[in-house]
């Protein structure tokens, strides 16, 4: 029984590590790394305008043309996941600080 899925060697594989780490993998698909993200849209949303420079607007436009996933989600995605990082290193800097000693620094 053949499988739909694409083939490519362990070599193509490793290769596209570099590419996947920079956001834009050639082989693996970001959509099947991270389900997680693929949540309904939080209503209601609002229009926001900002600057950008040329390097990020063509990096944003080349990571949804190879995603599928339009410009305005990938931006609210890596809005999101830069959240919870820095939720997750306060959470580990309150736990430090609860650690301490009362008047210790």
């Amino acid at each position: 029984m053949q499988s739909n899925k694409p083939s490519f060697t362990v070599d193509e594989f490793i290769d596209d590590a570099h590419n996947y780490a920079l956001g834009l993998p050639q082989i693996v698909s970001l959509r099947q790394l991270l389900p997680e993200e693929d949540e309904p849209p939080r209503l209601p949303m609002r229009h926001a305008t900002f600057t950008l420079s040329e390097e990020a607007i063509s990096a944003l436009s080349e990571l949804s043309e190879l995603t599928g996933e339009p410009k305005s989600k990938l931006i609210r995605k890596l809005i999101l996941r830069a959240t919870k990082s820095v939720q997750f290193d306060l959470a580990k800097v309150k736990t430090a600080k609860a650690k301490l000693p009362p008047g210790g620094s």
